[in-house]
C-alpha cells in the first residue's frame, strides 16, 4: 500500500515535469522566434539608417531584458517617426500658406528689416572726428595702424568683418577716453582685433599669437586687463554693424539689380573678371576708411566705390589718375543724362535705401562722395589671393563663393597712396 501510494505520488510530479519541460521548450521556441524577428527588424533598420550601431546577437542571448528593451526602442522610434512626418506636414502647411499670404509683401519686408538695421546703428554711433579728445595721436598715426591691422588680420586668414570691427573699437573707445599715450596705441590695436576675432572667426587664435606682436613690451595680463578695460568703456555693445555689412549688401542688390538688363557687370558672379572687380572695390573701400582725412558717411562711400567701380569696368573714362587728379571729367559726367547714370539711378530708386532711419538716399546725395572718393584711384591694385588660399585649389573648392570673397587682402600699396594724397594737398 506505501509503495503504491508512493507511485501515485511520484507519478503526478512526473507529469508535472513533462508539462514544464514542454512549457519550457515552447517558451524558448517563442523566444527563439521573437529574437530572429527581432533581429531580422534590427538588420532592416540598420540598412535603411546610416551611421546607426547593430545590436550583437550575443548580446541579445545574454541579457535577459534586451528583448523587451528593444521592443520598445522599436515602440519609441515608430513614435517618433509619426511626429516628425507629422511636424514636417504641419510646417510645410503653415511655411506654403506664409508664402502665398506673403509673396506680394516679402520685398517690403526686407526693405522694411534694413530700416530697423539701420536704426540699429544709433545706439553705435560716435563722432568721427574722434582726435579732438587726443594729444599725442595724429592723423597719419591712425592710417598706419589701420593699415597694419589689416596686414595682421592677413597673415592670420581673418575675416574682413574681423578687421571692421578693430577698427570700430579703437575709434569708439578713442572718442569716450581722452589722452591716450601714443605708446598704448599700437597695444589698443593688438587687443582690439583680438577681440574682435572672438566674436567673428570660427577658429579663434590663441591670445600668445597677439602677444608675440607688441614684441613683449606687454604682459598677457597686461593684454587681458586692456581687453576688460575695452569692453566697459564700451558698455559690452560689440557687435556694429560694420561698413563692409552695407558694402556687401549693396552689391548683393546692384547684382539682383542687373541680371535682368543687358549690361552684364557683377561683383559675386562666380568669374575672374566679377571677383577682380570685387578686390578692386574693397581695396578702395579700406583705403578710404583708413584715412582719417577722408570721413564720410560709410553707405555714401561704399555706393559712390560701386558707382566708379562699375564706370571704371564699362570703360566709360579713359584714364582714371587723370580723373583722380582733375576731378573735372568725373563732375561733367555725373549730372549727365549718360545711359549708366540713368541706370543707376533706377538702381538707387528701386532699391528704396536709407541713410538714416527716416531718410532715403537719392542719387544727388552720392555727389559730393563720388567727387572725394575719385582722387583714391591711383591706387594700385593688387589682384593676388589671399595667403590662404595660395597654392590651396582643393579649399577653394570646398568653400562657399561669398567666403571665399570674405578674406581679408593686404594692399602694400595702401600707405604709400594716402602719402602722395597727403603731399599733394600740402
Amino acid at each position: 500500500m506505501q509503495n503504491n501510494a508512493k507511485k501515485q505520488i511520484s507519478r503526478p510530479k512526473k507529469c508535472q515535469k513533462q508539462r514544464n519541460l514542454r512549457d519550457k521548450n515552447n517558451c524558448n521556441s517563442v523566444n527563439l522566434k521573437s529574437n530572429q524577428a527581432a533581429c531580422q527588424q534590427e538588420q532592416t533598420t540598420t540598412k535603411k539608417v546610416k551611421n546607426e550601431k547593430t545590436i550583437s546577437l550575443i548580446m541579445i542571448e545574454e541579457i535577459p531584458f534586451t528583448q523587451n528593451r528593444i521592443q520598445q526602442l522599436n515602440s519609441q522610434k515608430q513614435e517618433n517617426l509619426i511626429c516628425e512626418q507629422f511636424s514636417k506636414d504641419l510646417y510645410s502647411f503653415t511655411v506654403n500658406n506664409l508664402l502665398e499670404d506673403n509673396q506680394d509683401n516679402e520685398s517690403d519686408t526686407l526693405i522694411e528689416f534694413m530700416r530697423q538695421q539701420v536704426k540699429f546703428e544709433e545706439i553705435y554711433s560716435y563722432q568721427k572726428n574722434y582726435l579732438k579728445n587726443q594729444n599725442e595721436i595724429q592723423s597719419h598715426m591712425v592710417a598706419i595702424l589701420f593699415d597694419w591691422l589689416i596686414e595682421v588680420a592677413h597673415s592670420f586668414h581673418f575675416k574682413r568683418e574681423t578687421f571692421y570691427l578693430s577698427i570700430n573699437y579703437i575709434e569708439r573707445f578713442l572718442h569716450r577716453q581722452p589722452n591716450i599715450s601714443i605708446t598704448k596705441f599700437q597695444f589698443l590695436g593688438v587687443v582690439a582685433i583680438f577681440t574682435a576675432h572672438k566674436c567673428e572667426e570660427i577658429y579663434p587664435k590663441a591670445l600668445k599669437d597677439f602677444h608675440r606682436l607688441i614684441q613683449d613690451q606687454y604682459t598677457i595680463k597686461d593684454m587681458e586687463e586692456m581687453e576688460v578695460s575695452i569692453l566697459k568703456c564700451l558698455d559690452f555693445r560689440m557687435n556694429p554693424n560694420t561698413p563692409i555689412f552695407w558694402l556687401n549688401y549693396y552689391t548683393k542688390l546692384w547684382d539682383e539689380f542687373i541680371i535682368t538688363k543687358e549690361l552684364n557687370v557683377l561683383f559675386k558672379d562666380k568669374t575672374n573678371q566679377s571677383y577682380y572687380r570685387y578686390r578692386e572695390l574693397v581695396q578702395l573701400f579700406d583705403v578710404c576708411l583708413i584715412d582719417y582725412k577722408y570721413k564720410k558717411n560709410e553707405k555714401l562711400t561704399a555706393l559712390s566705390l560701386i558707382y566708379l567701380v562699375i564706370a571704371k569696368s564699362l570703360q566709360i573714362f579713359q584714364d582714371y589718375r587723370t580723373i583722380a587728379i582733375s576731378q573735372l571729367e568725373i563732375i561733367n559726367f555725373f549730372y549727365s543724362n549718360h545711359e549708366y547714370n540713368l541706370l543707376f539711378r533706377q538702381f538707387i530708386k528701386q532699391s528704396d535705401l536709407y541713410l538714416n532711419f527716416d531718410k532715403k538716399i537719392e542719387y544727388e546725395d552720392l555727389k559730393d562722395v563720388v567727387f572725394e572718393t575719385t582722387k583714391y584711384f591711383i591706387l594700385r591694385f593688387d589682384n593676388t589671393l589671399p595667403r590662404v588660399l595660395l597654392n590651396n585649389q582643393e579649399l577653394i573648392d570646398e568653400l562657399q563663393h561669398e567666403e571665399l570673397l570674405s578674406f581679408q587682402t593686404y594692399n602694400r600699396n595702401t600707405i604709400k597712396t594716402i602719402n602722395l594724397l597727403l603731399q599733394s594737398q600740402q
